[in-house]
């Protein structure tokens, strides 16, 4: 993974410092975490695999980064405005990073479930052409194509449920974006 690929994956800029780093890390793992998706084994194998990448984005930054552009002690104690719309504003950027993550899982889901459901209406056009077949042939024929579409129709509402489940994250995720800018947006008022 290049730098700017590992950027890319922690949604940040390149001049960004070892602390925005650290803290985007830190967000988006708290977003993404698999154990957020529970029973679900499919959205939690994705959440892992963005979690080996987000690991990995960390990783590549924090080998080659060694000056901090995070307010220093000196000028913002931890409690300072400035202080807190650092972090707010990291916050927002890691929950929209998060949730166009998720947001591309569900278009990709989507697109897999159209997928699935034009094969089960081939398979059951098929089927029912063969059906009035006699002979082995038109069985088997009949027999496959009615599986092949019952299989379309069952993983099709499967991945409703997966997309849905996405759905309700990207809403989470959202809220906690917006909610981060308007902490960002009123600190920076105060500072």
């Amino acid at each position: 993974m290049t730098r700017d690929e590992a950027l890319s994956v922690l949604g940040l800029k390149s001049d960004a410092s070892r602390d925005q780093i650290a803290i985007a890390y830190r967000e988006l793992v708290q977003m993404l975490h698999p154990d957020k998706y529970g029973d679900n084994k499919r959205l939690r194998a994705r959440a892992e695999q963005q979690m080996r990448a987000i690991n990995e984005a960390r990783d590549v930054l924090l080998k080659g980064t060694r000056t901090s552009r995070r307010p220093s002690s000196a000028t913002a104690s931890a409690a300072s405005p400035v202080a807190i719309a650092y972090e707010a504003t990291a916050r927002a950027n890691a929950a929209e990073t998060a949730r166009l993550s998720v947001v591309a899982d569900a278009r990709t889901l989507r697109k897999r479930r159209r997928s699935m459901l034009t094969m089960a209406a081939i398979a059951a056009v098929v089927a029912f052409l063969f059906s009035r077949l006699r002979g082995g042939f038109g069985a088997t024929i009949f027999s496959i194509g009615s599986m092949v579409a019952v299989w379309g129709v069952v993983d099709a509402a499967l991945l409703s449920s997966q997309i849905d489940a996405l759905q309700k994250r990207s809403r989470e995720l959202l809220q906690a974006r917006d909610a981060a800018r308007k902490i960002a947006e009123e600190a920076s008022k105060l500072g």
